[in-house]
């Protein structure tokens, strides 16, 4: 007695810990790094705020705003997640004074949904480093309740659906087929198909309350209403809405099929819904977050198929041998047919829970990384709590393999009925059961920590090459359109530095584009390094980049590499999600209309209910449906062209220099007047900084916050995409 009661205040221990060591960090969307530095001191006042995270970001929920020290906003209103690098998320800002600004930063991560909120300061001008250095930077995250009970609903109902087949095919059928004379009466337990319906509507509770609670986090309540905003924004225009929709149809689907007539190809169908549906869980989890994601995700589904079939097993089990005990018309064979239930589940759960070792160890090197990282780490120090389950589990599997087991073969074969071995194996197995519920709520804990190797994506471009007696390996960073830092590292073929060069250029060609070449000389760091920065790649598409070396007494070496850029904002990123959107009500709403028609009930309920919600589901597809699809960008349709240039020259000199100046600097006659001054356009001019579409968007429509004009009428489109060619000459190289 006293035993249980230590074994149970342990537990609750262990529980309360991860509780709370969960919730004090939660969301996925860390962040990696900034531009400008968290407590940054700068000389020059940046043009923009530049954030990187370690998971992609939902655009229409994340944001960025930047204020002084007397708590004005001095950005332009316009945080955009990068199309083309989901990662990272910017913010213009106006021109800065000598001060202190503050950054404030919300990120959802698209993959799980999780929401991080941070501040940072920076300086720029005369500022005590050491005072900016001592403002604490913060993150924070809030995980609801109702969050980790929709995640561990889902565990549980999964493991009910998927556990029975898998039981039923690798387990109850043989052993029904091995006995010698099977009865009618345990050829199934009826309570089977009561906890088949229960993990279905486990299922749909689940989504229900884990979309209001996903809507929640974004305003920071504990759960949505479904008709408050929030919630058909994260249902219609996130990727995260779409999971949930996919989740929701295929739940219906297996409603459906579970309730109309049964057969065998439906059980089957049913078998592969309830797969997809466990799918679902690795889309929103950390092994969709990887680089390269399909072996991740592949093995994280493998590793949730391992444990339904082991811990839904154990559900199966214990009901089977209770609906044995209770049968009378096999008394004769009862210890026979248990201990071949037993020794048949033992052996197949070694075999899923080798397949959970492999993958668990996958899993923990891809999120672990270190050994220190178990101890150190709050995703380690749960994960360890895990092990402490698993172990527990594995233990009592150890004893029923070999102890009741082979205790029941001997009590059969001696012909004994009625096993006292009998009853104390049900007890172990409700000792199981108590452990595989504890592990899947450790499991879903799990699921919104932050793994302890938070990987930091790098873009950098990277080739090698050889040419005569020379090695070279270059790096170009961050490797997008725009600013860049160009490295050239240069040895002998016996792997020596390079010493001395007495000139070492790059050139760069683009292939597409009336664009001259444009050439950069490398200042060498002396251990054979090369390096220099400069807006050399300025447009995105496919690039020539040769290097050239001069040396004393030998012929000069030149080497080319060829790059291909990505577009600094493509359209198509989220687009299409209303669209899918759409569809997935649109199939919700006929699954509806089949339910409300097949399933037996008063029609009342049916025209009342099922009736109302079918037409409610087609209204919102068709509305999503025919909404229009937003365009995030447009490209410029004129070429940077010396002629497109040259216009663009005239029109500036008549429209802008009066308060940019000719040179773009902000100090133009009437611009030293402003307040705030205009823009320093050498610094927004710099490719991959803004897209031309923003540009040209702000020449139409004025900039927000300043004195800045719109021309929308002034100037005809061709003239404003003139401009935008020519400021792009103010970029400094």
């Amino acid at each position: 007695m006293k035993f249980k009661r230590r074994f149970f205040w342990s537990l609750v221990v262990i529980l309360i810990y991860s509780a709370l060591a969960v919730t004090s960090v939660s969301a996925h969307a860390l962040l990696v790094r900034s531009n400008p530095e968290a407590n940054a001191v700068l000389q020059q006042a940046p043009v923009q705020v530049e954030l990187f995270f370690s998971e992609t970001l939902e655009p229409t929920l994340s944001s960025i705003t930047v204020i002084d020290s007397n708590n004005r906003t001095v950005d332009a209103g316009d945080a955009r997640v990068d199309p083309s690098d989901p990662r990272r998320m910017t913010v213009t800002l106006h021109a800065l004074a000598d001060g202190v600004y503050t950054v404030s930063w919300k990120a959802l991560s698209t993959i799980d949904g999780h929401q991080t909120v941070g501040t940072f300061p920076f300086a720029v001008g005369d500022a005590i480093a050491a005072a900016v250095q001592a403002i604490p930077q913060s993150t924070t995250a809030r995980l609801p309740f109702s969050a980790l009970l929709s995640k561990f609903l889902l565990l549980v109902s999964l493991t009910i659906l998927i556990g029975q087949r898998l039981f039923i095919w690798l387990i109850w059928s043989p052993a029904l087929k091995a006995n010698q004379n099977p009865s009618r009466a345990i050829d199934k337990p009826g309570i089977w198909a009561t906890l088949y319906r229960f993990g279905l509507v486990g299922v749909l509770l689940s989504i229900g309350i884990g979309m209001l609670a996903q809507a929640g986090q974004t305003t920071g309540r504990e759960l949505s209403f479904p008709w408050y905003p929030e919630t058909s924004r994260i249902l219609a225009e996130t990727r995260l809405g779409v999971v949930w929709l996919a989740r929701l149809s295929l739940a219906m689907f297996g409603v459906w099929l579970a309730w109309s007539k049964e057969s065998l190809l439906k059980i089957w169908i049913g078998f592969i819904v309830n797969l997809a549906l466990l799918f679902t869980v690795t889309l929103t989890s950390h092994a969709a977050t990887e680089v390269r994601p399909l072996l991740p995700m592949l093995g994280d589904w493998l590793h949730l198929i391992g444990m339904t079939f082991w811990l839904g097993g154990l559900v199966y089990l214990f009901t089977g041998i209770r609906h044995i005990q209770q049968s009378e018309d096999v008394q004769r064979s009862r210890a026979k047919l248990i201990s071949f239930l037993t020794s048949r589940f033992s052996i197949h759960a070694v075999l899923f829970v080798s397949l959970i070792g492999l993958t668990g160890f996958y899993s923990a090197y891809l999120r672990v990384g270190a050994w220190s990282s178990l101890l150190t780490s709050l995703y380690g120090h749960a994960l360890l709590i895990k092990q402490i389950f698993v172990a527990g589990l594995l233990a009592i599997a150890a004893t029923n393999l070999l102890v009741i087991s082979p205790r029941l073969k001997r009590d059969s074969t001696q012909g004994i009925a009625e096993s006292s071995i009998v009853a104390r194996f049900g007890k172990i197995l409700i000792l199981e059961l108590t452990f595989a519920g504890l592990l899947l709520a450790n499991v879903s804990f799990l699921t919104y920590i932050p793994p302890a190797k938070v990987v930091s994506f790098n873009t950098d471009l990277r080739s090698r090459t050889s040419v005569d007696d020379l090695r070279m390996d270059i790096t170009i960073s961050p490797g997008r359109v725009g600013q860049n830092t160009f490295t050239l590292k240069l040895s002998t073929s016996e792997g020596q530095p390079v010493q001395s060069a007495k000139e070492v250029l790059l050139r760069f060609t683009p292939n597409q584009g009336n664009i001259p070449p444009s050439e950069l000389e490398l200042i060498g760091l002396g251990d054979g390094t090369f390096t220099a920065k400069g807006a050399y790649l300025s447009l995105p598409g496919s690039w020539q980049v040769q290097a050239v070396v001069r040396r004393e007494d030998k012929f000069d070496a030149y080497a080319n590499f060829d790059f291909t850029l990505r577009s600094p904002g493509s359209a198509e990123g989220s687009s299409t999600i209303p669209r899918q959107a759409a569809w997935l009500i649109l199939l919700i709403a006929l699954l509806c209309s089949s339910l409300t028609a097949s399933i037996k009930a008063h029609p009342a309920l049916r025209l009342g209910i099922g009736a109302p919600l079918a037409l409610l589901m087609l209204g919102l597809g068709i509305f999503y449906l025919r909404l229009p699809v937003s365009v995030a960008s447009v490209a410029n349709p004129i070429p940077p062209n010396s002629e497109s240039v040259a216009a663009g020259q005239t029109l500036f000199s008549t429209h802008c220099a009066s308060c940019h100046g000719v040179a773009g600097k902000g100090d133009g006659p009437i611009g030293l007047t402003l307040n705030p001054r205009p823009a320093d356009l050498t610094q927004h001019a710099i490719p991959g900084v803004h897209a031309d579409s923003q540009l040209y968007e702000w020449i139409t429509n004025g900039f927000p916050g300043s004195r800045m004009p719109a021309f929308k009428t002034a100037l005809s489109d061709t003239d404003r995409w003139h401009l935008v060619n020519f400021i792009r000459t103010f970029a400094p190289k």
